[in-house]
């Protein structure tokens, strides 16, 4: 009989239970999408921004042939730095200097090397410069090499190599248009250059040629025009590390410092040489001693005839740099260096070279030469073959121009790998930012969406709890109402015929009671979860009529807003409040009046039920009258309960308490 009503009333409590979490579901979603998103928004993803997958591209081909050209050489510190302009006061200021090749020349590469002084990084190189070359010495006319004036150079010990097919010139000049500023002098601006070659047939034309400079510093032994063109920079040999690596030649140990030694090379019959070069040792098992056993005082000879001496004063040590002396008319079979002082080692002396070489259109034609000395000491490591086997203990000797441009190269695939990654980090971050922006307008899409999936969520659920309630009104109707309205039918039929059985009457009576609880209970269902106090009040109307039967009843209701509001259980503790009190009053009270006020006002609600009956002391009262069930529903809702009430002088019922 009951089992639609039972069925029903579980499914709403099912569905109700289950709402939030299923509302929660679809905003869990997006917004879990929307915040992986965020989370990988350190991956530049290629769609975010197209450029980065090609930049990218572009820095590992850099790198690669970074990788594929010879390493960065050492930098080696010499007491000879190079050249030092004149001081300016502003790094506006342009100075210059220029090289007198002597004759003109057909060129074919112009290379400029950075000065080294301290530390490892180049020291005054201009920001800003200009390579040019003519033939008249005031360059009246000129061809420009090299333009660098539009933006400024970086300041590393690498050289600049620059082609010049086709020029022909006796003036090379170096102009610098943006200075350096003097470090730790910001009022001092300058510029300074370590070497200036000038290649033509793999010779170095401008090796010892006149300098002239606008200004210029002299303060030997560091700064002087002369050592820009005196082969003495700081990379070092130029040398690709690998292969087999043997020391050189080395002489018989000596304990006197001017014992002399010699050692010659014999290139089988009289050859053109266009250069002799010196390479100093650098053995392994003596890392920290560059230029190991190059002589003091020595002089050079071919076929007999002293093409260099240096016997009278001492030779300033080389380091890792090549002694190189042009000779281009010489014609010679056999080339001799003689030491009468020797370099010292520990405690003695010896003399050693790595490598000796003569070169002829830039080809080395002493490479495995014949080699005789005075004495030697033999090694592993020194041989007198190792004289003119092309290598050092650093590695294979190269050419020097095509090292020096492969260095030049290494220099500007580095500067613009280098560029290259700030563009590709600015592209990053920007992906980055439209990961970001993408992120947050996918959360704030899945925030709307949510609240749309919500919302129609909730109506759809409002509309089938409505629907539900009306069924289980219904229920209640059909099923147990009828059956009252059955039982009290028939319990006033049997009255009729058994005359005043109590038994029949208070069945009778409570039937009526039952239903017209049960229409109340049908109103709670049907209303829905807020509704209106004006439907409160309508209700409390109706249960007046039916429960003060009797009693002449009067209803006032102030209302500060028709429209407010409260919870479906405010109105089911107030209404059961109020059935409870005027219950009491119809049966006990002996009233023959009463009066129902009803008003509420922004959050403040108070109903209160007077009468004129027998009344009775609130404080002696311990049970009866429902007074513990008033009391129980004023707590429920939060408000207070006051009884006024004497023997004789009628009662007044007040509830107060706040809207919900």
């Amino acid at each position: 009989m009951h089992t639609p009503l039972i069925s029903a009333t579980r499914q709403l409590a099912l569905r109700m239970g289950m709402l939030g979490r299923l509302y929660r579901h679809p905003l869990l979603c997006l917004l879990s999408v929307s915040l992986a998103l965020s989370a990988r928004a350190e991956t530049p993803w290629p769609w975010l921004n197209l450029e980065l997958r090609e930049l990218e591209t572009t820095r590992l081909a850099l790198e690669r042939r970074i990788a594929a050209l010879p390493a960065s050489p050492q930098p080696q510190l010499h007491e000879r730095a190079g050249f030092h302009s004149g001081i300016a006061s502003t790094a506006e200021s342009v100075r210059w200097v220029q090289v007198d090749l002597g004759t003109e020349w057909e060129l074919d590469a112009v290379v400029v090397i950075p000065a080294l002084l301290g530390g490892s990084e180049a020291y005054g190189f201009p920001k800003r410069f200009r390579i040019d070359a003519s033939n008249d010495a005031l360059f009246a006319e000129s061809v420009t090499l090299l333009d660098h004036t539009q933006e400024d150079a970086p300041a590393v010990l690498a050289p600049w190599h620059v082609e010049t097919p086709s020029v022909k010139a006796r003036y090379v000049r170096f102009t610098a248009t943006k200075l350096a500023v003097q470090p730790g002098l910001e009022s001092r601006a300058m510029f300074a250059l370590g070497e200036v070659l000038v290649f033509r047939g793999g010779r170095n034309v401008a090796l010892g040629c006149p300098v002239d400079a606008a200004k210029a510093v002299e303060t030997l032994p560091t700064w002087s025009p002369r050592h820009l063109v005196d082969g003495t920079h700081a990379l070092g040999l130029p040398v690709e590390p690998g292969g087999e690596r043997r020391n050189g030649w080395h002489s018989a140990i000596s304990t006197v410092s001017d014992a002399v030694k010699w050692v010659e090379v014999d290139l089988g019959s009289r050859r053109a040489v266009d250069e002799i070069r010196l390479i100093p040792a650098h053995p392994s098992d003596y890392p920290d001693r560059f230029g190991f056993g190059f002589p003091r005082r020595f002089k050079l000879e071919a076929d007999g005839a002293t093409i260099f001496d240096a016997t009278s004063a001492d030779f300033t040590n080389p380091g890792d740099t090549p002694v190189v002396f042009p000779t281009p008319t010489l014609q010679a079979r056999t080339l001799r260096v003689t030491a009468i002082k020797l370099w010292e080692r520990s405690a003695d002396f010896v003399f050693a070279l790595a490598e000796l070489q003569a070169l002829q259109g830039g080809r080395d034609i002493a490479h495995g030469a014949v080699v005789r000395s005075l004495d030697e000491t033999v090694t592993e490591q020194w041989r007198g073959e190792h004289l003119v086997d092309g290598s050092t203990s650093a590695g294979l000797l190269l050419p020097e121009e095509a090292w020096l441009a492969a260095l030049s190269e290494k220099r500007e695939l580095t500067e613009e790998a280098r560029s290259v990654s700030a563009l590709s980090l600015q592209a990053r971050e920007h992906a980055r930012k439209r990961a970001a922006w993408l992120a947050a307008c996918i959360a704030l899409g899945a925030l709307v969406a949510g609240w749309f999936w919500i919302r129609h969520q909730k109506r759809a659920r409002q509309l089938e709890l409505d629907l539900l309630r009306q069924r289980i009104s219904r229920d209640l109707h059909d099923d147990i109402g009828s059956h009252l309205g059955s039982i009290r039918l028939m319990s006033e039929l049997a009255l009729r015929e058994n005359g005043g059985d109590e038994s029949l009457h208070e069945i009778h009576r409570l039937a009526g009671e039952a239903a017209e609880s049960m229409r109340g209970i049908i109103w709670l269902v049907r209303e829905g979860d807020a509704p209106r106090l004006s439907s409160l009040a309508d209700a409390i109307r109706q249960s007046a009529a039916a429960l003060l039967k009797g009693v002449e009843w009067e209803m006032e209701v102030q209302a500060g807003n028709a429209a407010s509001t409260a919870s479906l259980e405010f109105h089911r503790q107030a209404f059961l409040f109020f059935r409870e009190a005027a219950h009491n009053l119809a049966r006990h009270s002996g009233a023959a009046r009463a009066l129902i006020c009803l008003q509420w006002e922004a959050r403040r609600f108070q109903l209160r039920i007077e009468d004129d009956g027998r009344g009775f002391d609130p404080g002696a009262v311990a049970t009866g009258h429902g007074l513990a069930n008033l009391r129980h529903r004023a707590q429920t809702l939060g408000g207070t309960l006051q009884i006024e009430s004497a023997p004789g002088r009628g009662t007044c019922i007040t509830l107060e308490a706040q809207l919900a």
